[in-house]
């Protein structure tokens, strides 16, 4: 079985095993174009996302999304892409990622954000977006750009479009919020935990290169906060630039 999916401005045909793969990647199907290169998915890819899982039991078919995911992530640096763990929303066009580890409450920000600034919150992705790096603005300046995936965590939360991403926001629990402006060089183990690296070295070496391209043109922040409006206004504020909306 066979289909094509456009995931992040770039078209790949999937040969695969099980047809539920196909409808887990609905929202990001096309037809009649011409694959920019192709995956196939066999039984020893499925069998090996089975063996990274400690003490829990999933289907055939779910380890095949996973399978599809890691294969598509080995190639994306080839094509100045990469996959990073995190929450991404946009407002008024553009987007802004928080990440964490899992269970920090990066969800439960960005659901503070749709909870007090409304409709002009839009979902891009709740788990695993795309990043790119090869888009260039009218000025001739790097604009990294955030695609939504279909790899969207247990909220299903994921778009089918590109924003531009203009800030990256940590995010850690506490119970006063403060945010402030990090440099790279504070926040590089933070961040590698939190991209995909692959296993082989010329594709690690195009990994950490897209990484540092990343953090020359968006700024980094460190959120510290708790699951008031409050704390919406205070990463709103710092990430914007604008002021909170009464």
């Amino acid at each position: 079985m066979t289909f094509t999916v456009k995931l992040a401005d770039k078209i790949i045909q999937v040969e695969h095993i099980h047809p539920e793969l196909r409808a887990f990647c609905q929202d990001y199907l096309i037809e009649n174009c011409t694959p920019e290169f192709s995956i196939r998915l066999t039984q020893a890819d499925i069998d090996f996302e089975d063996k990274q899982t400690i003490d829990q039991t999933f289907s055939s078919a779910y380890m095949e999304t996973l399978a599809l995911l890691r294969k598509i992530s080995d190639i994306f640096p080839n094509h100045q892409r990469f996959l990073i763990h995190g929450a991404s929303i946009s407002y008024e066009g553009k987007a802004y990622l928080f990440t964490a580890p899992s269970g920090t409450g990066k969800s439960t920000h960005i659901r503070l954000w749709k909870k007090f600034l409304g409709d002009k919150v839009k979902i891009v992705n709740g788990d695993k977006p795309f990043v790119s790096m090869d888009n260039v603005d009218e000025e001739g300046n790097t604009q990294p750009l955030i695609y939504g995936s279909p790899w969207a965590g247990k909220e299903r939360w994921n778009r089918n479009c590109s924003e531009p991403l203009k800030a990256i926001c940590f995010v850690q629990r506490g119970t006063i919020n403060t945010i402030k402006q990090i440099q790279p060089e504070e926040c590089l183990t933070m961040l590698f935990r939190q991209v995909y690296i692959p296993e082989n070295e010329i594709t690690v070496a195009q990994t950490l290169e897209l990484i540092d391209a990343l953090l020359k043109n968006v700024p980094v922040y460190l959120l510290t906060c708790d699951i008031s409006e409050k704390a919406v206004r205070c990463s709103f504020e710092a990430l914007t630039g604008m002021q909170y909306p009464n």
